[in-house]
């Protein structure tokens, strides 16, 4: 997975979870700044993991700050990055 795909899978599962228009998404945009309330983001990011198949450690996110932030995490976790760095 990419960053591009990433973004993707952000940005639609985003849009499940928001009730208002989220518009397009960028790596520099906050994550407080999408207008998503907690439980909002963390629906969120259980739709990106069961979009992409996994389930993310929580100590991932410690960091997260920003969409691209969130966007590492994802590609990071992928299998084909977790065959590369082996």
């Amino acid at each position: 997975m990419n960053l591009a795909e990433a973004l993707a899978v952000l940005q639609s599962a985003g849009e499940q979870v928001s009730d208002h228009e989220l518009g397009p998404l960028s790596a520099e945009a906050e994550l407080h700044a999408l207008g998503l309330d907690s439980v909002q983001l963390l629906e969120m990011i259980t739709i990106a993991e069961q979009s992409i198949g996994l389930r993310l450690p929580d100590e991932a996110f410690g960091r997260v700050r920003t969409v691209g932030d969130l966007c590492e995490v994802l590609t990071a976790a992928t299998p084909e990055r977790q065959a590369g760095a082996r």
